[in-house]
């Protein structure tokens, strides 16, 4: 399964750009906390995952009318066992900007900048809503929500728990121009458990 894996991820470079333009794809340095002893960057489970993607320029449309899309990016992540082998996790893409391109003999590469979200698994993702429901109720007391705000703070609150899995990942970064892909980078790090959302995401005082 390893090497399959691995297989697929070459292809699709390969097809990005011929083979010989894929993309380049890093951290940004402001998200990385540590380095393992083997050089792996670490990120915090309750930090920003920031990364820059950049290409070389495409062509600018030469006819009248033509024109090109923003580069969008996109991720698939794999979680990394200590025995090498790679497991397919959900990953979010939220993309906050771009750079380059342009016109003249000699265009800037483009770049795209975004953040990367590796949700908790289901369970324990709803574990965590339920365990920040009840330290804010406890904070509110002595007013009791009713049953219906308590359901439906339930049912919201998952998608704000932006805590990420723990574990050693690699994420593959595509470059996009529509449904084309413009360049293939792969970005390998490791998420450190530096606490919970439910602690950490509690406000000072209660809210009135």
């Amino acid at each position: 399964m390893r090497y399959l894996l691995t297989a697929q991820l070459l292809l699709l470079s390969s097809v990005a750009f011929g083979g010989d333009k894929p993309a380049s794809c890093e951290l940004v340095s402001k998200s990385i906390v540590s380095r393992s002893s083997s050089g792996l960057a670490q990120v915090s489970n309750l930090g920003d995952i920031q990364i820059t993607c950049r290409i070389p320029a495409r062509p600018f449309p030469a006819k009248p009318g033509e024109s090109r899309n923003a580069l969008r990016a996109a991720t698939t992540a794999y979680k990394v066992s200590p025995d090498g082998n790679k497991e397919l996790v959900p990953s979010e893409v939220h993309q906050t900007g771009s750079e380059g391109g342009g016109f003249g003999p000699d265009p800037k590469p483009e770049g795209v900048f975004f953040y990367v979200h590796i949700p908790l698994e289901s369970a324990e993702r709803d574990a965590e809503a339920r365990r920040y429901l009840a330290k804010m109720e406890k904070l509110m007391a002595p007013r009791q929500i009713t049953r219906e705000e308590h359901q439906r703070a339930l049912e919201n609150l998952p998608e704000l728990i932006n805590q990420h899995r723990v574990g050693h990942f690699q994420l593959e970064c595509r470059l996009l121009d529509g449904d084309r892909v413009m360049g293939v980078g792969i970005v390998e790090l490791e998420v450190l458990f530096k606490g919970r959302f439910s602690d950490v995401g509690l406000p000072a005082v209660p809210s009135v």
